[in-house]
């Protein structure tokens, strides 16, 4: 079964875009010239998103069942990688993944909004084969025949008929309009910087929508630095936080104006008084910054809206309510800002959609590959109390992991720097073969373990943690995929199982008797020495803090002890030989 899947993938990375392939991969190059005619099904995807690796079984086995409406009806399966032709999705005003969309000699007719399953794409099919012109090339003679025959039989209208036609033709094109919903337009689509020019700023400015601008001139080498850190946090908050940048050189004026005496200088506005950002200019710290200022801790949203934002995180929390947000909430919810999204919904269509009951309100969900997890405990959420916070961080604590976690700029603390062993994937993000496996052995193992044992997988990616990898880990960066163990507490990985031999990716089942006998693996420090003598002062600083009565009746003893003997031997063991001594002389009679 393995082998199939493995075959099936390789064969998929080989499809060359011609339109006899059950799903053809659609390119700037060639996405005019194939769907300028006949009837197309796009998929869009972004191969790290969760819920398009969840929907590519459903996907492969759609297009391949209904292969034969490509010679029947001119139906075509299509698929756009949009981390490659990002432009294209963009043209395609893409705002999420996956996004399905039906199109017809050329044009963009609709986007699929019903489930990602197979038995609804396949009836959704059907329904459109049904309701689409005749000009898509399916029976075409026969529809031609029914035209002319519907034609003789129509009876003449007169124009007072036509009038009232047309009056509730447009009552009911109103109506449509009315009942639409809003499209949910979202910050940052293409996940860049803007150049700002001085009426957009001024717009921002007077504007509610957060904005994270940074004020530069071309020759600061401080600024030539954060270059780079600032494209990146750009892409990283795409679809989050928008993200600008004023050259200060050529708008001298306007950047006085905004009180800007020093570069760079990063500041986040919304609302007010812009807020000046001043820590240190590590990625993991300004996404933390933008994440905490760029609005609310907790986003009110429509059952619609939230599909959507669920399709660009890993992770999500969603609060199900019918008044006000807690306070308890709201406090739990500050603690990770900068990490896991929260969402609040007074929206009826999310209690069908979890499968909860009406008396199941309110509620929290925790999201993550595609499965929602409801928080157990039947409290009350309007008690604020130590113990209830406690509880409720305890089980996001527990389950904030996806079945696989990509390292990036906000987890990867929380991982590497955690409590829980990490079984750790170091992958090339083009190697979909061992993403696939890796995915198999996570799957393999969380089903024989059933929580019993806190383990995650992580995927990091060699060329964005490439100085990392080989620092630590000692591994050269090349293509081949490892595997590794990595213990945070203890600083330690382990990259052979219990025979020696290095984990690879077709032997699973030695990394699960490995899992189970960590002890006996032979392990290597990732710290120095320096670093190691620092760990140990930490622990042992820590140690004593947590066991305070302990260690304040062990130094009491101690310095008892100390004072003691200091007492009875200091005197003569400093005064020798130094002060003359006094004895009392015996005085006797002879």
């Amino acid at each position: 079964m393995k082998f199939a899947k493995v075959i099936t993938v390789i064969s998929l990375g080989l499809l060359v875009p011609l339109v006899q392939a059950a799903s053809v991969e659609l390119t700037p190059s060639n996405v005019e010239s194939l769907t300028g005619s006949g009837t197309w099904l796009i998929e869009h995807f972004s191969p790290y998103c969760p819920h398009c690796i969840n929907f590519a079984p459903e996907w492969k086995r759609l297009s391949n069942d209904l292969s034969s409406l490509e010679t029947e009806s001119d139906f075509h399966f299509g698929t756009v990688d949009c981390t490659l032709y990002g432009d294209l999705c963009r043209d395609h005003k893409v705002r999420g993944y996956p996004t399905l969309q039906l199109w017809q000699n050329g044009e963009n007719l609709e986007e699929y909004k019903g489930k990602n399953k197979y038995d609804a794409l396949t009836e959704y099919i059907h329904d459109k084969l049904k309701t689409l012109t005749p000009s898509v090339g399916w029976n075409k003679g026969e529809d031609e025949e029914v035209e002319e025959d519907e034609a003789e039989e129509e009876p003449i209208l007169d124009d007072d008929d036509d009038e009232e036609e047309e009056e509730e033709q447009q009552h009911e094109d109103e109506q449509d309009t009315e009942e639409a919903e809003p499209l949910l337009i979202l910050p940052n689509p293409e996940g860049t910087s803007v150049n700002l020019n001085e009426p957009k700023l001024r717009e921002i400015a007077k504007g509610s929508v957060p904005w994270f601008i940074k004020f530069y001139a071309p020759w600061c080498g401080h600024c030539k630095a954060l270059a780079p850190t600032w494209i990146e946090l750009a892409s990283q908050l795409r679809n989050q936080v928008n993200i600008g940048e004023v050259n200060c050189e050529a708008l001298p004026s306007l950047c006085s104006e905004f009180g800007i005496t020093g570069f760079p200088t990063l500041k986040m506005f919304q609302q007010g008084e812009p807020i000046n950002y001043s820590g240190s200019r590590s990625l993991s710290s300004l996404l933390e910054f933008a994440n905490a200022h760029s609005g609310p801790s907790i986003k009110e949203v429509t059952a619609d809206e939230l599909s959507k934002y669920l399709s660009l995180k890993d992770v999500s929390i969603i609060y199900i309510h019918k008044g006000d947000i807690p306070e308890l909430i709201k406090s739990v919810a500050n603690q990770y800002v900068s990490t896991i999204p929260f969402y609040a919904s007074k929206d009826k269509a999310l209690v069908k959609k979890f499968k909860l009951e009406p008396s199941d309100i309110p509620a929290l969900l925790l999201v993550k590959d595609d499965r929602p997890y409801v928080y157990p405990a039947t409290q009350d959420f309007t008690k604020n109390t130590k113990a209830n916070r406690d509880s409720l961080i305890n089980w996001i604590e527990k389950e904030q992991y996806p079945l696989i976690s990509k390292l990036g700029p906000v987890n990867h603390k929380s991982i590497l720097e955690g409590e829980s062993m990490v079984v750790m994937s170091i992958i090339s993000s083009e190697d979909k073969i061992n993403q696939l496996k890796f995915r198999d052995i996570a799957t393999t193992w969380y089903k024989s373990v059933q929580g019993e044992k806190k383990v995650i997988f992580a995927e990091m990616d060699r060329s964005m943690w490439r100085d990392y990898i080989s620092e630590n880990f000692n591994i050269d960066h090349d293509k081949t995929a490892r595997v590794i163990i990595y213990d945070p507490i203890n600083h330690v990985y382990y990259p052979n199982d219990l025979d020696n031999i290095q984990f690879v990716m077709d032997r699973p089942q030695s990394l699960f008797d490995s899992l189970d006998h960590l002890d006996e693996l032979v392990g290597i420090s990732t710290l120095a020495i320096h670093q190691k003598l620092y760990v140990s002062v930490n622990h042992s600083i820590n140690w004593f803090s947590k066991h305070w009565f302990i260690s304040f009746i062990g130094f009491s003893i101690l310095a008892s002890v100390i004072y003691r003997y200091l007492t009875f031997h200091g005197p003569t063991r400093l005064s020798k030989g130094v002060l003359p001594t006094y004895r009392p002389v015996d005085s006797h009679k002879d």
